[in-house]
């Protein structure tokens, strides 16, 4: 029963030498680590300002094309007075051009917000991953195998969602 009861030098010294490496990876890993994920919240945000400036772009194209279509429809009144078959296929291949020119246009700019956000994330993801790999060989010092990995990834990203 004496090895199971642990004396009282062990656990002062275990308690210290804890506090210790608490206060060293805090000085050493944490603030780095919030450094780094600042950086990146700002470029995530300056990608989000990009990206709303190209929505603000491709409205003011949607606008021009609108225009495009106004003006489209005047020259088709015109011409109906000279021919009202022929004004009338001009009109209709004016305004189907102009609806898909501004439809590709918007879901081009929706694709490119879309993937300047998942890129963003990916990003965000790989960094907590390697920054949490690369904290916890350091702290256990030796490799992982890669069912560690997996664990590991799980509690560190449930952890940094607790912490938001």
């Amino acid at each position: 029963m004496e090895l199971m009861t642990p004396e009282g030098g062990t656990l002062f010294w275990t308690a210290l030498t804890f506090i210790v490496l608490l206060i060293i990876l805090r000085k050493v890993a944490w603030t780095p680590i919030l450094h780094m994920l600042e950086e990146r919240e700002n470029r995530i945000k300056e990608s989000l300002d990009k990206a709303e400036k190209a929505r603000i772009e491709a409205e003011k194209t949607l606008a021009e094309q609108t225009e495009i279509i106004i003006s489209a429809q005047k020259t088709a009144r015109e011409i109906i007075g000279k021919s009202q078959k022929s004004a009338e296929s001009v009109k209709e291949d004016i305004v189907k051009q102009a609806h898909l020119e501004a439809e590709k246009m918007i879901q081009k700019a929706k694709r490119d917000i879309e993937l300047s956000r998942d890129k963003a994330m990916e990003d965000i993801q790989k960094l907590a991953v390697n920054l949490s790999m690369t904290a916890t060989e350091k702290l256990i010092g030796r490799s992982l195998e890669e069912k560690d990995h997996k664990k590991i990834i799980s509690e560190s990203l449930s952890k940094l969602e607790d912490m938001n």
